[in-house]
């Protein structure tokens, strides 16, 4: 989760749509996302010994609380983070489920998707769009606990689809509101779910009764620049819905003054949705 006024992502180049990326680099950049992704995992930290990742680990600055062994932990600034994602992770079963960690800063979600029994992890971020992108906390984390969880620290949400790969659950908190086009990356989530797998979805909302978002460029929201869209609760849900997910799960809401959050379960589904005219070219596959 990404509190504001704490730690920021940065606006710009996270906001490409997926058609757009038709460029040279971002084709060698899916090229290479699948090459590291069929290879074997590789964490240059694993090399090193416990002592000399401690060291590494206490020099760093964390915004996740994660269990390193032996008593020892990060000392995360969001602490545990929002309670209601602990418990929508209660209401999902992880094992034997391929994982997508979607944003997954320090880690700790990914980890815990480990923890619960997931036989494969894939953590994704796109690190210079937030703060610490020098300090390597994931892959100093996975070393200490020895987690086969694969990471792509440069990888945007619109560019997913290189992986070529489909996964059982996404996990996309914290990330949504700092898009330009939020609703497209439900959609490209969607297309990396299998049918019947699950979304925990987590993000800003505004505090108020219909279905709208507050779009954030001469203003912001809570004092953050990198905030652009944030929904009610309702337009949140219906960002989802309309992604062929389905929701069966909902969190309290939770926050601080301003910075309220919502956490949701939605099912990936096939269904003939009445409510689309003509259904946008990239969800075709799902309305049936």
């Amino acid at each position: 989760m990404k509190f504001a006024n704490v730690f920021r992502r940065r606006r710009g180049g996270i906001e490409s749509p997926l058609h757009e990326v038709t460029t040279s680099h971002s084709r060698e950049n899916a090229r290479l996302t699948h090459e590291k992704l069929d290879g074997e995992s590789t964490n240059p930290f694993s090399k090193l010994g416990r002592p000399e990742l401690l060291d590494l680990a206490r020099s760093y600055k964390w915004v996740h609380t994660i269990d390193l062994g032996n008593g020892e932990f990060s000392p995360g600034l969001w602490g545990r983070g929002n309670p209601e994602i602990s418990r929508a992770f209660d209401a999902l079963d992880f094992r034997g489920k391929r994982v997508l960690d979607i944003g997954c800063w320090d880690g700790q979600w990914s980890f815990e998707a480990e923890a619960r029994g997931a036989i494969e992890v894939v953590a994704t971020d796109l690190v210079s769009q937030r703060d610490f992108n020098e300090h390597r906390t994931f892959e100093v984390a996975a070393a200490l606990r020895g987690s086969r969880a694969r990471y792509f620290p440069n990888l945007s949400v619109y560019d997913i689809g290189s992986l070529r790969k489909r996964f059982d659950v996404i996990l996309y908190m914290g990330i949504f509101y700092h898009l330009k086009d939020p609703v497209r990356s439900f959609t490209v989530l969607r297309r990396a779910l299998n049918n019947g797998g699950r979304m925990l979805a987590e993000g800003a909302i505004l505090d108020q009764p219909g279905c709208f978002a507050n779009f954030y460029y001469r203003d912001q929201f809570c004092g953050d620049n990198t905030n652009w869209w944030v929904p009610t609760r309702d337009c949140f849900r219906q960002w989802v819905e309309c992604s062929f997910l389905e929701v069966e799960w909902e969190g309290d809401q939770w926050g601080h003054e301003a910075n309220q959050r919502h956490c949701l379960i939605a099912q990936a589904v096939r269904r003939q949705d009445p409510l689309y005219s003509r259904v946008p070219e990239e969800l075709e596959d799902f309305n049936k």
